[in-house]
């Protein structure tokens, strides 16, 4: 079994405090140098605007400033993982952004607005007619199911009889889904985290733990070769060892681990699986390096987690 080396993680701390975005910066002090929650909210305040939303490419495949519900459940999901005291300023104005742009015939949010093709972004967010509805299921579960589990953390800023109405759609969405994970994983970790939240209703739990723990096995990579292509790999299937479903491929996350381990670079840092395919030359670039801060954060987080640092 492989451990992170003192000098490997070393490297990974300078990695991120000298050249990853401030927000990855303040969120790995947090959770690694004692760091406070209120400085992880002012690195936020930068991707806000002022109608509540969050956007300036929070999430680094796409750029453009405008707000998009899907960044703004990113910005709440890392408010509600560091609990600042500054976030009473961000959440409720986020809230109300969220509701807003609820599309109330389908209980559904489109991910990203109406300008981004205006600006640097992935392929797989370009959006021509309806393509994005298409590639993303009509958005029933990206990014539903993300926002949903905010709203329940948040739910005393949400309006109950609303909430419950998307709920029921989400359940229902649930239960007519194919085998989660199998369009690339973001569902199954949407769901993973919606499982994990504070106050929801256990039937809603109940459904989620049981597609989890039939799906996780099934739908995980196990093939080291394409470990280093985007794909679902086994921690994100399993962040933590008490992750629903993480018992079931323990030897396949450890093993991922140790291939983990062998991937970091000299600079300290791990690097996207995944380009822009050509796409924006002058951009991808800066995405890049953005995208480094955020992947290096999240692979110490795994590694510490099943105890390899």
């Amino acid at each position: 079994m492989k451990r992170l080396t003192e000098q490997g993680y070393e490297r990974a701390k300078q990695f991120m405090l000298n050249q990853a975005r401030p927000l990855e910066r303040t969120l790995f002090e947090f959770h690694f140098e004692d760091g406070a929650g209120e400085a992880v909210a002012t690195a936020l305040e930068g991707f806000r605007n002022s109608d509540g939303g969050f956007g300036h490419g929070l999430e680094p495949d796409s750029q453009a400033p405008s707000s998009y519900p899907l960044h703004t459940a990113y910005a709440l999901r890392t408010l509600a993982e560091v609990e600042p005291d500054a976030e009473e300023d961000l959440v409720p104005p986020a809230i109300d952004y969220l509701m807003k742009t609820l599309d109330l015939k389908t209980l559904t949010w489109h991910p990203v607005a109406d300008d981004v093709n205006e600006h640097p972004h992935a392929p797989w967010w370009h959006d021509e007619g309806d393509s994005l509805a298409k590639t993303f299921d009509d958005f029933r579960v990206i990014p539903r199911a993300l926002i949903v589990a905010l709203l329940h953390h948040y739910a005393a800023l949400v309006p109950t009889e609303l909430l419950a109405e998307v709920m029921d759609s989400l359940t229902q969405t649930i239960t007519e889904l194919g085998t989660l994970g199998s369009g690339g994983g973001s569902d199954l970790e949407y769901f993973l985290y919606l499982s994990q939240v504070p106050g929801l209703p256990g039937p809603m739990r109940d459904l989620l733990v049981e597609r989890l723990v039939h799906d996780v096995p099934r739908v995980v990579e196990r093939d080291p070769e394409k470990w280093s292509t985007y794909c679902l790999t086994p921690l994100r299937a399993a962040p933590t060892p008490t992750s629903i479903g993480a018992s079931q491929i323990r030897d396949i996350s450890e093993a991922y681990l140790d291939w983990l381990i062998d991937q970091q670079t000299e600079e300290g840092c791990w690097n996207p699986t995944w380009t822009w395919f050509g796409n924006y030359p002058e951009t991808w670039p800066i995405a890049a390096r953005q995208w480094k801060g955020i992947i290096t954060l999240e692979h110490l987080l795994y590694l510490r987690a099943y105890d390899r640092i």
